[in-house]
């Protein structure tokens, strides 16, 4: 997986996990009923974000997967 993808997926997992920290954190205060709203808003988001990633990632190792049989393929072939 070329870097570049690699310090994406980090910085988006960071993301992820700073939205679901506001998000817990804006739940737990109960200042009122708008930051409770924001706060479960934001931890949903988060939430979705992480199955996102959590998809992606086995995405990206079918890809390897997929990648690593073609060069066994090949190999043997040439």
């Amino acid at each position: 997986m070329p870097p570049e993808v690699r310090r994406r997926v980090i910085r988006e997992a960071l993301a992820v996990g700073a939205g679901i920290v506001v998000g817990a954190v804006l739940i737990a205060i109960k200042v009122g009923t708008v930051a409770t709203a924001a706060g479960i808003a934001i931890l949903g988001l988060a939430l979705v974000g992480a199955t996102a990633l959590v998809f992606m990632e086995i995405g990206l190792s079918e890809d390897r997967e997929r990648a690593e049989g073609e060069r066994r393929r090949h190999g043997r072939d040439g």
